[in-house]
């Protein structure tokens, strides 16, 4: 017998004794204890010091401390030294004699105090270290005690020998994509067998959940799903451009990441749940599990079990694979100068961050006004005045244009006038937690003017509250989202905001017919933060959860009575429906089939027209009304963004997606698989 081979039984037959796991248990606890209690020591003593320095910086002493660092580049406080000589020489001071920037003075003091052998991403939030302690040791004690300590010690070598050794030979990245793969996969095999040890129980669901995940990592379909994700995953942070902003390097982390694992999950997803039902009635495996005391719901409910236990078991592996890296990344090194400290800023402020959006408020028309505003329009064309027929539906398409053309007025600013600009004023309401929080505010602002040209630039002005102190000019690119931030004091008490905006285009002679300055309907709005990024992103992975369960209903219900490719083809049409369901209700408000009224002067071919395009429009609402809460949850766009993702919205697609839709779908393929004749069906012949 190979001697390797025969050392891996050994040790594999050790590890499965009690006091083995005990042993083992002890020893893993204490290397990953030991560390940890260093690092929370230090970490606590860091922010000790920081407040310290703080605390001096802005004290009665700010002076003494400021020539002290300006002299020597060091400063002592309370008997310890902060600094480096390299700042000697470096004033903080501004002509008053008081610390400029008290905040920056003290990060620049203390990052010589900062443990080197420590990640700066760790000691950023002691949170964070509690986390990533409490999962390391979750995640060696599981190891141990599902036996897995071999594949635990062999993932650990190879990862170690691979980043010292391709680190070596100058292939810094492949070092990093292998030790990701590693980690990966050895926590994918952690996971599921820990999934397996819970459905144990010789109960019919729980046995069915299990035979998925067993033909999961059996069936060469699912693996080469599975092995592109792990092989993916690493490899997407190398492919980030480091000359980007360090705010792009973050948005696109995680929208490549997310957007990929979720893609990928949903292809496994539609092929294994076809293929575990469709399969099975093929083989006539069928027949050996439902002549067991099993129901045709519980077989059904195990398999989609099955498959949700395999997609939380992926989503959590992406995830804190994902929420790692941005850890790291948060921390990574920036531009030198102002440039540099806006893109930080903005990384923390407008992407790694919940914010929710505020839209002014518009005036609108009364039933009343746009009912006599079309009529005027009627009595003004002379085509369609005295025919009663077109009237109808003209009418239905006149009201929403209307109402549209009297709100794109209240968006519009015209160009300056005889040297003066022109401005129009827009409240924002129901700001009281934004003022409350005592947060910075980002106003955002997509502006048009003309021709949309990004090598051309126009000024506009801001004020706040009609305060002529507030007031300031900006530069804008048309049709380029841009963000300005300004302080929450400007809410006042009742949770308003009255922003004006000035169009500072003064047209010449070649450009007297434009200038009219217009925006969309949110292409002015206040974001403001509500929590943070580490909730959102939990609640994300939930929403994406609830998607691929009910995508994993569907692919079973459908191959109750389909062959495997017809019920991939049906459950990916209905996937891909109700992905744009919400770009197909904005084309229903603008479709307006002919009206009945016609079918009283038209032909056959008018009849024929009719009952195609009312029967399309009937499909189409059907569409969206089923499926516009599948496709309206984009949890991944949120994240990029910085958007909050409520519990409600969690809560709302739970009830909607995962208890009415799934449940619904399942109850479907129950009653169609009470209805077969498995025995007749079955097989081939």
């Amino acid at each position: 017998m190979n001697p390797l081979l025969a050392a891996h039984r050994s040790l594999h037959q050790w590890q499965l004794k009690t006091s083995s796991r005990i042993l083992l248990s002890s020893i893993l606890f204490m290397l990953v204890l030991v560390p940890f209690v260093i690092v929370l020591v230090r970490t606590a003593a860091l922010y000790q010091d920081r407040e310290a320095i703080f605390e001096a910086l802005v004290g009665s002493d700010q002076t003494i401390y400021a020539d002290q660092l300006y002299e020597t580049g060091l400063v002592t406080i309370d008997g310890k030294e902060f600094g480096d000589l390299r700042l000697k020489g470096y004033r903080i001071l501004d002509a008053d004699g008081h610390i400029i920037n008290p905040v920056d003075a003290t990060s620049l003091l203390i990052s010589s105090a900062v443990p080197r052998e420590i990640p700066s991403w760790l000691l950023r939030d002691p949170s964070l270290i509690w986390t990533v302690g409490i999962v390391l040791l979750a995640w060696c004690t599981i190891s141990v005690w599902l036996g897995l300590f071999v594949p635990f010690i062999s993932s650990v070598t190879i990862g170690v020998c691979s980043w010292y050794g391709f680190r070596f030979a100058g292939f810094p990245g492949l070092a990093v994509v292998v030790v990701g793969i590693c980690a990966l996969g050895y926590s994918y095999h952690l996971l599921l067998q820990g999934f397996r040890f819970l459905y144990r129980s010789p109960r019919p669901v729980y046995a069915i959940a299990r035979g998925v995940l067993l033909e999961a990592t059996r069936t060469k379909m699912a693996l080469a799903f599975l092995s592109l994700l792990l092989v993916i995953l690493p490899v997407i942070p190398i492919m980030l451009d480091a000359e980007s902003p360090l705010r792009h390097q973050v948005q696109t982390m995680l929208s490549r990441s997310l957007g990929t694992t979720f893609a990928i999950a949903a292809f496994l997803t539609v092929f294994l749940g076809c293929a575990t039902v469709a399969f099975e009635m093929r083989d006539r495996q069928i027949w050996q599990v439902l002549t067991k005391p099993v129901s045709r719901l519980g077989y059904l409910f195990g398999k989609w079990l099955g498959i949700v236990s395999l997609n939380f078991v992926i989503l959590i592996i992406a995830g804190l694979s994902v929420f790692l890296y941005l850890q790291y990344l948060r921390t990574a090194p920036v531009s030198e100068g102002l440039e540099g400290e806006f893109d930080r800023f903005a990384v923390e402020d407008e992407v790694l961050t919940a914010r929710v959006e505020s839209l002014p408020v518009f005036e609108t028309l009364s039933n009343e006004q746009i009912s006599a505003r079309v009529e005027e329009l009627i009595e003004a064309d002379t085509e369609v005045r005295d025919e009663a027929h077109l009237q109808i539906q003209l009418r239905q398409k006149l009201r929403g244009e209307v109402q549209d053309q009297f709100l794109a007025q209240q968006r519009s600013i015209p160009a300056m006038a005889e040297g003066q600009p022109y401005a129009r004023t827009y409240t924002f309401v129901n700001l009281h937690d934004a003022r409350s929080a005592g947060d910075t505010i980002t106003f955002s602002y997509r502006f048009y003017i003309g021709a949309v040209d990004d090598l051309e630039t126009y000024k506009a002005g801001f004020e706040f509250n009609g305060d002529y102190n507030t007031r300031y000019p900006v530069t804008y690119v048309p049709g380029m989202t841009h963000v300005s931030v300004i302080p929450s004091k400007y809410i006042n008490e009742d949770g308003e905001l009255k922003v004006t905006i000035f169009n500072l285009f003064e047209p010449d002679a070649q450009h007297q017919y434009r200038g009219t300055l217009s925006f969309d309907k949110d292409g002015i709005q206040l974001l403001y933060k509500v929590g943070n990024f580490e909730s959102n992103f939990f609640r994300a992975i939930l929403l994406l959860l609830i998607k691929l369960g009910f995508l994993a209903a569907l692919a079973i219900a459908a191959s109750t009575f389909l062959s495997f490719p017809v019920a991939c083809l049906v459950t990916f049409t209905v996937f891909a429906s109700a992905s744009m369901s919400p770009y197909l209700s904005q084309s229903l408000a603008y479709y307006f089939p002919p009206s009945t009224a016609d079918l009283d002067v038209g032909g056959v071919a008018l009849y024929i027209q009719w009952a195609f395009e009312h029967l399309v429009h009937a499909i189409a609402t059907a569409m969206v009304f089923c499926l516009d809460a599948f496709g309206s949850q984009r949890p991944t766009d949120q994240l990029v963004n910085g958007m909050l993702i409520t519990w409600g919205s969690v809560l709302n697609s739970f009830v909607k997606i995962g208890i009415i839709w799934s449940g619904g779908v399942l109850l479907i393929g129950t009653f169609i698989l009470r209805k077969r004749q498995l025995a007749i069906y079955s097989g081939k012949g």
